[in-house]
């Protein structure tokens, strides 16, 4: 809790910028998400905050991370709101607390509960009675918690966020949405926050509305404040690079560029920014959305382990100047010019001392100056200066786990729990309410020849593995579309839009087909279904997000017949035994004597020395070898896994222009993920790792690898 007696804050604004204390604050945020790090990470984020020139945070707080089951709240350990943000005011670091309910940030659901999916008659994101009594009843739990650090009780919350980027499904619910975000910001208020509400990239009355993007032209500038007139320009996603996605190459964005583009955006009179992400951090267990890497590393400029990246070496510099000229910069009088090719000038002039931005259009880069026009950060020169001196620790084998034991997870003619029956197949996240990523399909079919079948998936997602009597013939193949089109859901899966024939319409992404060798007869087909995350807005199904579906719910066909009489089994066995805490709860064996097996959990014994433990080393998890599937340290979920190619961008995805944007792609061939983040906290002196695998995979070549701060 913050401490007592602290003077009350008062928090407003202006044009130019948000005041604290009557005084106009020029913010350098980053963004730090406390769900993405163990607890005992955060004072070292912190930290290094400081250290890198920031004086705010920004964090989202995720609905389903501190309502995990309806009715459930947690705001313990790693959940612990309280803690987070008193580590924030211990460290002078003021903070922007974008509370939800909707947040978006490649985090499984955009943050929400997967329950409302369950709750009658909802449709979320605008106004409906069933979700409007959920958001205020998770509200009247999440305020509290917040509220004694809000800056009115001398805490460092400035700045409250409620939605997100609602200009992103404003035309899918028109008015009833404008009249949805509107009560968003009113419930802030009636429950007791009494800093100013925000809202980015679509806002309601009575919220302060701030912008979001890699870059802010000044053209755009100039509309906001036609359209907002006195209010500031706060930036409040400035995107150092973009997030990963499973069968794609990843990305990296130039701090040149970034730094370039703070400068042209200060020079048109912007009133701060907010890194998103500044530290990105680790999806751990099954956080991420649909088609995410487990690691959010985002470009950012504190790596997933907390260490300074270049980027991040470099931008300090940056924040520096900006923070020890801010009074220049919103006290003193500007002048703007552009010249005949494009390059802008801009010169502040206060107390007797004036600063100068000078921002070159080709090659776009930027320079600052002083009433001496001394060059005080030149964007290409400090840049040299510190890659030069940049001298960053390597990451070195560290042990390589003793020998494998595996225990094959059970095909579902071998389990003895009941089956679901149905005579077409029943949509995935009916049956695990998103609390599993699997599900197993199972029915008889008859081949009538030998040779090559076809079976075909009209409505199928994401990852189906298929079997007959129990051997291997077909898995999915990448590349999955991030935005893949409407689920075309059947009758009892509710949508804010009218369906046609959803059967026999396929119109998204979601039409799999497999051709496999067999001889002819009665043959037993079983599909494993793995999700690789929700969806985490409507754009990504062209429909409301409670539309989205998993796992098989269409027209299922072989060689041209129609297969009917399913049986589900949600959950895998090994979930429903509680692996991998329950590690005696089955037999294990020689992982030699499972070779080739798919669908199997491995088992190993890492030993780390105590003095390794208290030393200041950062862990990761070398996963070569591997296919598909979920990692696990000492019952940990360390998160998914999967060493799919990172390929490049076809036509129909959003980043074939990314160059424009100041973004370059990694190289091809690689795995879109290879190494896995393990926390220190996490470690003990012998660590129990386990692997469940879909594919058939070499355990024996995973490693666990080392840094040394």
């Amino acid at each position: 809790m913050p401490a007592e007696n602290i003077t009350s804050r008062t928090v407003t604004f202006d044009e130019r910028a948000f005041l604290v204390d009557g005084q106009r604050k020029l913010l350098v945020s980053g963004e730090i998400h406390y769900a993405r790090s163990p607890r005992e990470l955060w004072p070292l984020l912190l930290d290094h905050a400081k250290k890198l020139g920031l004086n705010c945070i920004a964090s989202y707080v995720f609905w389903n991370w501190h309502e995990p089951d309806r009715d459930v709240y947690d705001f313990s350990g790693d959940r612990d709101l309280g803690h987070f943000l008193f580590l924030c005011a211990e460290r002078n670091l003021d903070v922007i607390l974008r509370a939800g309910p909707y947040c978006c940030a490649e985090w499984n659901y955009g943050g929400y509960p997967p329950y409302l999916r369950d709750e009658p008659e909802i449709v979320i994101r605008t106004w409906n009675e069933p979700y409007l009594r959920r958001v205020e009843k998770y509200f009247s739990h999440l305020v509290p918690e917040f509220r004694p650090y809000l800056a009115s009780h001398g805490g460092p919350i400035i700045l409250v966020q409620v939605e997100n980027e609602y200009a992103n499904v404003a035309k899918r619910y028109g008015a009833e949405g404008q009249r949805y975000i509107a009560w968003m910001g009113a419930l802030a208020k009636k429950l007791g926050v009494d800093v100013p509400v925000i809202m980015c990239e679509g806002g309601a009355e009575g919220a302060v509305e701030t912008v979001n993007g890699f870059s802010i032209c000044r053209e755009g500038m100039i509309q906001f404040r036609k359209a907002h007139p006195g209010m500031p320009i706060f930036w409040t996603e400035l995107w150092p690079s973009w997030y990963d996605t499973w069968g794609f190459q990843r990305h990296y964005r130039d701090p040149r560029n970034i730094a370039s583009h703070i400068l042209s955006f200060i020079a048109n009179g912007g009133a701060g920014f907010n890194y998103y992400m500044f530290h990105g951090g680790t999806n751990f267990g099954r956080t991420s959305m649909y088609l995410q890497t487990t690691s959010y590393d985002f470009g950012a400029l504190l790596d997933a382990h907390g260490r300074p990246t270049l980027k991040g070496l470099y931008l300090a510099k940056l924040h520096t100047l900006l923070t020890r000229n801010a009074a220049i910069i919103l006290e003193g009088k500007c002048e703007v010019r552009t010249d005949a090719s494009g390059d802008l000038t801009a010169t502040w002039r206060h107390a007797g001392k004036s600063l100068t931005v000078v921002c070159q259009k080709s090659p776009f880069q930027a320079m600052v100056k002083d009433e001496k026009t001394s060059v005080l950060f030149d964007t290409e020169k400090v840049y040299s200066a510190t890659v030069a001196s940049h001298r960053p620790s390597t990451w070195k084998e560290f042990t390589t786990p003793k020998e494998w034991r595996a225990w094959t997870e059970p095909s579902p003619s071998e389990r003895t729990d009941d089956a679901i029956a149905s005579p077409a197949p029943l949509e995935q996240l009916s049956l695990t309410h998103d609390n599993s990523d699997y599900c197993w399909y199972s029915a008889e079919i008859k081949l009538e020849k030998n040779g090559d079948h076809v079976l075909k998936l009209s409505h199928c997602a994401d990852v189906m593995s298929v079997f007959i009597d129990g051997r291997p013939v077909g898995v999915s193949q990448p590349p999955f579309l991030e935005n893949r089109g409407p689920t075309s859901t059947t009758a009892n899966v509710k949508s804010a839009e009218p369906q046609v024939n959803p059967l026999e319409s396929a119109v998204g992404h979601y039409n799999q087909t497999f051709t496999f060798r067999s001889l002819k007869g009665v043959k037993r087909l079983d599909i494993l279904a793995s999700s690789i995350g929700m969806v985490k807005g409507d754009w990504m199904i062209g429909a409301s997000m409670n539309t989205e579906c998993k796992g098989i719910w269409g027209k299922t066909v072989c060689d041209g017949c129609s297969i009917k009489n399913w049986e589900m089994r949600p959950f895998l066995a090994g979930e429903k035994l509680k692996l991998p805490t329950a590690m005696e709860s089955v037999g294990w064996r020689s992982a030699s004597k499972v070779r080739n097996q798919t669908c199997t959990w491995y088992r190993s014994t890492v030993m780390i020395s105590k003095r390794i433990l208290n030393s200041n080393a950062d862990f990761r998890l070398d996963a070569n070898g591997l296919g598909k599937g979920m990692l696990f340290i000492n019952g940990h979920a360390l998160g998914r896994h999967w060493l799919v190619e990172g390929k490049g961008y076809g036509a129909d995805e959003p980043w074939q222009n990314i160059e424009v944007e100041g973004l370059s792609l990694g190289p091809t061939g690689e795995p879109t993920q290879r190494f896995y983040h393990v926390p220190r906290a996490w470690l003990s002196e012998v660590n129990e790792l386990v692997i469940f695998e879909e594919r058939q995979c070499a355990p024996a070549n995973v490693r666990l690898e080392i840094r040394k701060a």
